[in-house]
């Protein structure tokens, strides 16, 4: 009877558990609903912009993008354009692809921008990612920049013809450092489009400072910098050949221009801001004459020309023809070649592809010889919960592979999309038997932690690590 009572007890208390667990499942989904209904009607309600605009900059702090973004963010505070306070938010790496990513990714409300130059046509163009400017909303382009080309001091190279008719006596041996799918890997690849038969063979090198530190140390023959950063990097040993711009620039008239030595490569880098496609019209405009009044103001202006850029600013129909142009002339190089850029959600197809394969053939042959060779003297009892495993694991790892695509290119919520993954897991492993699944259901919390966890996992990064899920 003491047994029978303790028993009891114990199965109440587990029971009184589970409901209290429940019961904080339901209050949290109750939040969050709340939390997106009021929170879409008082964006809805208020004039915008009524809270801080995140300004996603895909690059490291310090470099020639972050301080042109925390540059205009300075003249919005100062001047009180918008009203409300630009939040700037680094996210570097992958070539500028994880902060894209991101923004392209961001509710299309019109607090959440990206400041990126033309990596988001090459990126496409390369085969880096799947997406361009055609997943976002072109909002203005500004601030242009003229690239040099550029060698060691003591390189044997003096002018662009001299580097480009060795790069065709020798090709694929002249090493050029740049960011892979990068505006300056372009800058190679056109330089090559301009003398058929001239090769340079690349090295992934990031930013200015590690590609200038490439060729003054060897590693590299030549890359390409923007005028700023030769400036700045002139006196440690780097040597110019050519400047991309139509005439010599005033503050480095000793650079001959690419025109002038035969090559018709005529390139000025500039900022262009987007917001996530879908985003209201009226939004654009308005983001669009702050930027341009930003780049009238003195103090930006004084800072643009220390950078030796130029105030360059355009936006609305003007500014989508400079884009159309730019895309046309980056999609006419091919840059795709295996060697140089693996396409990586081509591999997780195929790995899917093959997992997907090996399981069919398991279950059209569950007794090939390879199975009796591993299971012989086993039983058969053990030969089928060793095959039973085997399954499982490829299973879970297809899958898993599909659950990772779907999320990077099905516009699907991840709270969403995450718990049917959980539950498909939990599927998995009770091998597709509802009565098994039932048992799991009984005596774990399964159906707390399909909830709540994605809840959570969505709720943390959000808001203690401002990542922006799907």
């Amino acid at each position: 009877m003491v047994v029978a009572s303790h028993r009891k007890e114990s199965f109440l208390l587990i029971m009184s558990k589970r409901y209290l667990i429940r019961i904080l499942v339901l209050l949290a989904l109750a939040a969050d609903l709340s939390w997106h209904y009021w929170g879409a009607q008082n964006s809805e309600s208020d004039k915008y912009p009524n809270r801080p605009i995140t300004l996603i900059v895909p690059f490291g702090p310090g470099g020639e993008s972050d301080t042109f973004a925390r540059m205009i963010q300075k003249a919005i505070a100062d001047n009180g354009f918008l009203g409300q306070e630009v939040v700037v938010k680094n996210v570097g790496g992958a070539g500028a692809t994880i902060g894209s990513g991101q923004a392209r990714k961001a509710d299309p409300d019109g607090y959440t921008m990206l400041l990126l130059h033309e990596a988001l046509i090459t990126a496409q163009a390369s085969g880096k990612v799947s997406y361009g400017p055609e997943s976002f909303e072109p909002i203005a382009a500004s601030g242009k920049t003229n690239m040099i080309i550029a060698v060691a001091e003591d390189s044997p190279y003096q002018s662009l013809p001299e580097l480009m008719n060795a790069a065709k006596e020798m090709p694929n041996e002249l090493v050029f450092a740049a960011n892979l799918g990068a505006p300056v890997h372009y800058a190679g690849l056109i330089l090559e489009k301009d003398l058929p038969g001239a090769h340079f063979r690349y090295t992934q090198k990031g930013g200015g400072a590690s590609r200038f530190e490439a060729v003054i140390g060897g590693h590299a023959d030549v890359s390409a910098f923007s005028l700023g950063e030769y400036i700045s990097f002139k006196e440690g040993g780097l040597r110019a050949v050519a400047i991309t711009s139509e005439e010599r620039h005033p503050e480095a008239a000793e650079i001959p221009t690419a025109q002038e030595q035969g090559f018709q490569f005529v390139h000025a880098n500039m900022h262009f801001w987007w917001f996530p496609k879908g985003t209201d019209s009226e939004q654009i405009d308005l983001m669009a004459e702050v930027i341009k009044k930003c780049m009238a103001t003195p103090q930006v202006q004084k800072q643009l020309a220390l950078r030796l850029s130029e105030p360059f600013v355009e936006t609305g129909d003007s500014m989508k023809e400079l884009l159309q142009m730019r895309i046309g002339k980056i999609q006419s190089v091919d840059s795709t070649s295996p060697d140089v850029l693996p396409n990586i959600p081509l591999w997780v197809a195929l790995l899917t592809a093959v997992s997907f394969g090996v399981l069919l053939v398991s279950r059209l042959f569950p007794a090939s010889v390879l199975e009796k060779s591993i299971n012989a003297g086993e039983g058969e009892i053990a030969g089928e919960v060793r095959r039973g495993y085997w399954k499982t694991a490829v299973s879970f790892v297809m899958v898993t592979a599909l659950y990772l695509l779907a999320l990077e290119y099905i516009p699907i919520d991840f709270r969403i999309f995450t718990a049917i993954y959980m539950f498909g897991v939990a599927l998995l492993c009770t091998g597709f038997e509802m009565v098994g699944l039932k048992k799991v259901v009984a005596k774990s919390y399964v159906p707390e932690m399909i909830v709540l966890v994605p809840l959570i996992v969505f709720f943390v990064f959000q808001s203690f690590f401002s990542i922006q899920l799907p």
